[in-house]
């Protein structure tokens, strides 16, 4: 008898070991780090559903991307491969190359059904900037690229193998149009394709989920928007309930893998695709405490919320410090699958590192427009072209900002890192390193607080205010704010450091018109647009006065004459606060 249970139990043991789990991983879309519950980094996100697949999985506090952009993102995603590789280097690069083997490629050769549903974005093609909008090449879609079955599409428009009640298109790729909330729609079509897994319930299936969101263009969806905070800003109201609808659909696929008896063989990823963008465009999400935004190789643009769950395979309610990124999910897909590793493929298999095994220390890389960065913890070199180099701890509280480069400190940290992101880039298709720096982007970076305002972002205006997108002259009694470029120019000061609510009181020297007026508060590493007001610009010799609805500490403040003329200038301006003042008059000669 205890032979015969010996035999039995190594007969369960090996099935378990053959049995190859089903893989689904789920990409967020412009979704910042803080707008994940469990992270605790702002107290207005509400994610439970995402909470407790941590609780049941691991989070990893220093989850990466390739880049700070949709499409370049996607492509190192789904290849498992640095897209500069193949020259997919930003959203104009598409589409991707044909030739380039995706996750689900190698997985239906394993013997796996595939299935995608929402964005894809690596059909697109003429996206040059000067064409006339960007078309969608159908050889390029995700059934050209080792997809079975396909719900293609991102906000009305979709192109399907099946309808949503799992009836297969005689013309597939077939267009859909369906008007509800893009959230709803990719939620309904990820659980078509799992309920059509019911029919061959023994063999293993892979579905990459992209929702569309909180990416603009933002909505309100009920009845999420509803129960958002009713003092917030409309924006970050929309962000909220569009998370909102994906944690719930996350739920509802979660229950759908128990229904369907899948839910202890599916080994589930969740990530965003890059963080929030916080400009002109900003999408309501956040990506506090990390500095920067989507567009930057900051952490605020490339570190993101990401978590991974498989019952009894990863640890429960772990929490993973160590840096992973996206292209971990290909490797560890492959792995799981018992698929042969590929050296082509440039992340890792995190299942043993996640298991207790040791595991050699790693350095990423990005390069991304005019930017690059090698991170090999807990150091970060960033480049900006050939004229800025930065060195920082990812681990310290400061993050990274001005006054936290270590550049000077640990020269040799530098040198080496230096060298090994140098001979990464010789690996590209396109080889090098970045050697000039863009404008705009050297824009983002001093605003952040990354890099100090330079000549090259703005000329240090008379009494320590900064002119960005133009310069200032001390004239006729008056700071005199002169436009250089199309950009609109603007004065801002940093060190304000009183608190809220603030007072400010303009005397002008120019005509009147529409002015605007932003702040950043302290622990903010970026303006956002909330934190904005327009008013009546002072007409020469009168006065205006500013109430910032504001109760903590005001940091940063801008300043924006109106558009349109080289003239607008000021006489004086006075700040007052609870705790105190500050005043500049340049009318004094």
């Amino acid at each position: 008898m205890p032979r015969i249970l010996l035999l039995a139990a190594l007969t369960v043991l090996t099935a378990e070991a053959a049995r190859r789990p089903n893989i689904l991983v789920i990409f967020s879309d412009d979704h910042g780090w803080a707008d994940l519950g469990a992270n605790g980094a702002d107290k207005d996100i509400r994610t439970p559903e995402l909470d407790r697949l941590a609780r049941d999985g691991v989070r990893f506090t220093q989850g990466y991307v390739t880049a700070p952009q949709c499409v370049p993102s996607r492509a190192g995603l789904m290849t498992g491969r640095y897209q500069q590789r193949f020259g997919v280097d930003d959203n104009n690069k598409g589409p991707l190359p044909l030739e380039e083997k995706t996750i689900a490629e190698r997985l239906k050769a394993g013997g796996y059904v595939t299935g995608q549903v929402g964005k894809w974005h690596l059909d697109l093609t003429g996206s040059k900037r000067g064409d006339k909008g960007v078309r969608l090449s159908k050889d390029h879609m995700p059934h050209a690229q080792g997809f079975d079955e396909y719900f293609r599409g991102e906000l009305r428009q979709f192109y399907a193998s099946h309808d949503l009640q799992g009836r297969p298109f005689a013309d597939a790729p077939h267009a859909v149009t369906d008007s509800r909330f893009r959230v709803e729609v990719q939620t309904e079509a990820a659980l078509s394709f799992l309920d059509r897994r019911k029919a061959d319930a023994e063999r293993p299936w892979f579905l990459y989920l992209a929702w569309y969101a909180p990416h603009v263009p933002l909505e309100s969806p009920e009845p999420w928007f509803s129960r958002t905070p009713a003092h917030l800003p409309k924006e970050r109201r929309q962000a909220l309930a569009m998370i909102a609808a994906m944690d719930d659909g996350l739920g509802r696929i979660r229950r759908k893998l128990a229904e369907i008896g899948a839910d202890q063989d599916t080994l589930l990823f969740f990530i965003g695709d890059n963080g929030a963008p916080l400009g002109g465009a900003w999408n309501g999400s956040l990506n506090l405490p990390m500095r920067g935004q989507k567009g930057m190789v900051s952490e605020g643009g490339n570190r993101v919320p990401f978590v991974a769950a498989w019952p009894g395979r990863i640890p429960a309610g772990a929490v993973h410090a160590s840096p992973v990124i996206s292209l971990d999910v290909a490797a560890t897909a492959v792995a799981a699958a018992g698929l042969p590793a590929d050296p082509a493929l440039d992340g890792v298999d995190l299942l043993p590192r996640l298991n207790g095994a040791a595991a050699a220390p790693r350095t990423l890389y990005w390069r991304w427009g005019s930017q690059a960065a090698v991170l090999e913890h807990p150091h970060k070199l960033v480049l900006l072209g050939d004229r800025t180099r930065l060195l920082f701890d990812v681990t310290d509280p400061a993050g990274e900002s001005a006054d936290a480069d270590l550049l000077k400190q640990r020269p040799e940290v530098a040198a080496a890192l230096d060298r090994k992101l140098k001979d990464w880039a010789e690996t590209l298709k396109t080889p090098g390193l970045p050697t000039s720096f863009d404008r705009h982007h050297e824009e983002l970076f001093a605003t952040a607080g990354i890099t100090k305002a330079t000549q090259g972002v703005g000329t240090p205006a008379p009494d320590e205010w900064i002119c960005r997108n133009g310069k200032t002259e001390r004239r006729d009694g008056a700071l005199r704010i002169i436009p250089e470029g199309t950009r609109r120019a603007f004065i801002a000061r940093t060190g304000i450091d009183l608190k809220g609510p603030l007072t400010i009181v303009l005397k002008g020297a120019s005509p009147p018109g529409k002015g605007a007026v932003s702040w950043r508060t302290e622990g903010q590493s970026d303006f956002l647009p909330a934190n904005a007001r327009e008013f009546e610009w002072p007409a020469d010799g009168q006065e205006t006065k500013l109430m910032l609805p504001v109760m903590q500490k005001v940091i940063h403040l801008r300043l924006t004459p109106p558009a349109g003329g080289n003239q607008a200038g000021l006489r004086s301006i006075r700040i007052m606060g609870p705790d105190g003042e500050k005043a500049w008059d340049f009318s004094a000669r």
